[in-house]
Order: C-alpha cells, then sequence, then structure tokens
C-alpha cells in the first residue's frame, strides 16, 4: 500500500510539472488589457492611482473601464462572452456569480497562476474564508479584493446614553430592541429585506441553511427557522423592527442617519460615508456610528459570509495568455497589503490580507486606518466563512426573500408562509 501511495504521489508531482511546463508565462514588454470595474468617486480615483502607478513599475497599459453596478458588468460580460469579442482580461464581478462562472468555465482557473508566482501574490496571507468563497471544487474563480460583509450600524451615543450595549448573542437580541423602542418610541432596527444576504446570517447561525446539499432539500423547514420568523415578524408588529423592502438604501441611510432608528443591518462597505454623515449631523442628528457583528446563535454558531466585490481572469480566448498573466499581476499588485490598506482607508471594504493588521512593516498605515475608521477593529475577519455554492442557491434566495416580504410586510401567516416557502424551495431543488 505505502508502494502504491509513493507511485501515485509521484505521478501527481509530475502531472502538476507538465501541467506548469505547459503554461506560458511571458509578457512580451508593452502588452496592454481591458479592466473592467464597478467603483466610483473616491474608491475609483484610488483604484486609478494604483493602476497608473503598476503601469509605471511593469510597463504594461492597462485600459481601466468603469461599466457600472455588479448587474451591469455581468450583463455586459455576457454579451461580449457570446459575441466573442470585447471580453476584458480582468474584471470585477460579485461573489454570488461564482458558482455559475465556474460551472460554465467562463473564468480561468487561477491555481496555475498562484504556482506560476507565488511569491507575487502570497496566496495564504489572504483570510481563508475568502478564498474559500471563491473556489469550487478546487478551482480557484476569483481572488479578494473589495470584500465586504452583512453588519449592523448602530447608534454608539445612543446606547451610551442608553447605558446598555449592542447585543453580541441572539437571547439577547429581542430585549435589546425592546429596550431600545421602549426609549427612544422608534423602530430599534432598520432590516435590508430585499436581498437575503443581510439577514440570512441570523438563520444560518440557528442552524437553518437554505440548502441542505447533503439532503437537496432546505434546511429552513426546521423548528429554528420557523421560531425565528415567527419572533422576527412579532419585532415588527411591535415595531421594534422596519422591514425595508422598497427605496431599500435610500430608506436605510436616511432613516439611520436621521435618528429615526437605531440601527440598521446593511453593508460594511457603507460604513465611512454612514459615518460622515453622522458625524456631521447631515441629516438631522449628530453621533458617533459603531458597527456590530451578527448575533452568536443559541447553540454558538458564530458566523458572516464574504460578499461584495472580486477580481477573475474571464477565460474567453479573445484575449492572449500573455494579456491574462499581465491582468495576474495586476491582481498581485492590488491586493498585496500595502495597496489593500490604501483601498481599505478609502473604501471601507474589508482588509482582505491578514498581515496587513499583523505584520509591524504595516503597523503605520494600518493605525492610519483606525484612526479614521476606528470600528474596523471590532470586526474578525476569521469568523468570515463561504455560503453553501450551489447553482440554485440565488433562485431559491429570490423565493426566501418573497415569502419573509410577505410575512413581515403584507400581513401572511408565518407559519403558512413559511410552509409554502419550504416547499417552493424544495420544489425548485427537486427540479434541478
Amino acid at each position: 500500500m505505502k508502494k502504491l501511495f509513493a507511485i501515485l504521489l509521484v505521478a501527481v508531482m509530475l502531472l502538476t510539472c507538465t501541467a506548469l511546463a505547459e503554461f506560458d508565462t511571458s509578457i512580451p514588454e508593452g502588452t496592454s488589457f481591458t479592466f473592467w470595474h464597478s467603483f466610483s468617486g473616491v474608491n475609483e480615483e484610488v483604484l486609478k492611482k494604483q493602476v497608473e502607478d503598476f503601469e509605471a513599475l511593469t510597463g504594461y497599459d492597462v485600459d481601466l473601464q468603469y461599466i457600472g453596478g455588479y448587474n451591469v458588468i455581468h450583463t455586459e460580460l455576457a454579451s461580449a462572452n457570446a459575441a466573442g469579442s470585447g471580453v476584458p482580461a480582468l474584471t470585477v464581478i460579485n461573489v454570488p456569480r461564482l458558482t455559475s462562472y465556474t460551472t460554465d468555465k467562463l473564468v480561468e482557473d487561477l491555481n496555475p497562476y498562484i504556482a506560476a508566482w507565488p511569491d507575487e501574490i502570497n496566496f495564504d496571507d489572504f483570510y481563508p474564508g475568502m478564498t474559500d468563497m471563491m473556489q469550487n471544487g478546487g478551482y480557484q474563480a476569483a481572488l479578494p479584493f473589495g470584500q465586504s460583509g452583512q453588519i449592523f450600524f448602530y447608534n454608539k451615543t445612543l446606547m451610551k446614553e442608553m447605558g446598555i450595549e449592542f447585543p453580541t448573542k441572539m437571547e439577547d437580541f429581542g430585549p435589546w430592541l425592546k429596550a431600545v423602542y421602549e426609549y427612544t418610541g422608534k423602530p430599534a432596527l432598520d432590516v435590508h429585506g430585499t436581498d437575503n444576504a443581510y439577514f440570512y446570517c441570523l438563520f444560518t447561525n440557528a442552524d437553518a441553511f437554505m440548502i441542505d446539499v447533503e439532503t437537496n432539500t432546505t434546511g429552513l423547514a426546521s423548528d429554528n427557522a420557523l421560531n425565528l420568523i415567527k419572533d422576527l415578524r412579532s419585532w415588527v408588529d411591535a415595531g421594534y423592527i422596519k422591514w425595508v423592502d422598497t427605496d431599500v438604501s435610500n430608506t436605510l441611510k436616511m432613516d439611520f442617519t436621521s435618528g429615526a432608528c437605531a440601527a440598521v443591518l446593511f453593508t460594511s462597505s457603507s460604513y465611512a460615508n454612514y459615518k460622515d454623515v453622522a458625524e456631521k449631523g447631515q441629516n438631522g442628528a449628530t453621533f458617533e456610528v459603531g458597527i456590530g457583528n451578527q448575533p452568536v446563535g443559541i447553540s454558538g454558531r458564530n458566523e458572516q459570509y464574504v460578499a461584495g466585490a472580486t477580481l477573475i481572469i474571464p477565460s474567453n480566448p479573445c484575449n492572449t495568455q500573455a494579456q491574462k498573466n499581465a491582468a495576474f499581476k495586476l491582481i498581485c499588485y492590488l491586493t498585496a497589503p500595502e495597496r489593500q490598506l490604501e483601498w481599505v482607508h478609502a473604501s471601507s471594504y474589508y482588509i482582505t490580507r491578514k498581515s496587513a493588521s499583523t505584520d509591524p512593516q504595516y503597523a503605520e498605515a494600518y493605525a492610519a486606518v483606525l484612526a479614521d475608521l476606528p470600528e474596523m477593529a471590532v470586526l474578525d475577519l476569521n469568523v468570515y466563512v463561504a455560503k453553501t455554492k450551489h447553482q440554485l442557491f440565488d433562485k431559491c434566495g429570490d423565493i426566501f426573500e418573497q415569502y419573509m416580504s410577505e410575512i413581515m410586510n403584507n400581513g401572511m401567516d408565518p407559519e403558512e408562509g413559511w410552509e409554502i416557502m419550504c416547499e417552493e424551495i424544495n420544489d425548485t431543488l427537486a427540479d434541478k
């Protein structure tokens, strides 16, 4: 048996070496390629400057193009792929798209690139939950760049005034909501209700997963899920929670920064903006902004999910291997700790590199980030994990969102809505 294992090991090593030998790593001088992105404002300014510095360092020419939001980039990329031309060598794509992109082989497997330039990418320095989310069956579809998560922003000044802390455990959440409502006469919390990404952690930390991959059925068909739905509905009915499903981004921002609610459940990437507006009192209330992680479930589960922007190299052959290699070099450059700290400072996206906050050579830059965005220190990026990777996750998520909205805002009976929701998700999974 040991001899057989040794033979197999040698065979694998030979195959790996052969694959690397066949991977052409050359990049001719003056190589040019296109990079699509979705960032605007200050974020785009920082990105432009970093790309210009990369061009000066390497001599490569990068055609940096703002395309639009995640959905726009997805649509444009699909059109370019269908046409077989105009596909960028590097683009931003959001995390939920990666499973289908990998399945359809629309993106390069980055493993050969990582193996070819290990010192430049330093892959093991990324937070593992982030890179795990971006691989499927060993196929590394993307690397982290503008990562975000689903967190709570809360009025820290109000909490100090009330003499209470933002809850860290689900068992303390109801009493906290009630206390804030009774003190202020206003909702304690606005919840983003049109994207399950924001409230899904409440369920998974209660051991209720939307898809049980082993049985190919929904894990929401559980007492834990039903009880949580009933709790959420009771808190909505009591006025403690506002479930927002229209004009969501504007409503959350205005309610929170005007003092119409004490907290919101939204994307971490809004931190810098919310903080600036609240501290300047631009919408009528002046206060300090705190960050709260998802509450720990009764069973002790404490997970958050990776979201936001990733960097992919499309596999379309309209780009040469040299252009794809140059694009990977830019990934290495943009995701290096020093550039990540510049990016985080401007954008309030998450740091993707462990060394950025622990290595003494980055201490000054990290301290500068915390000086302007102090609540970043509250975040434990080690608890971020990959969501269930399933081709029908988004489709099932649409059903989840629809029935949560019906239950929370349109008067549907919680148990009836839960039963129909679970049945529809199971039917969807069975039709795969």
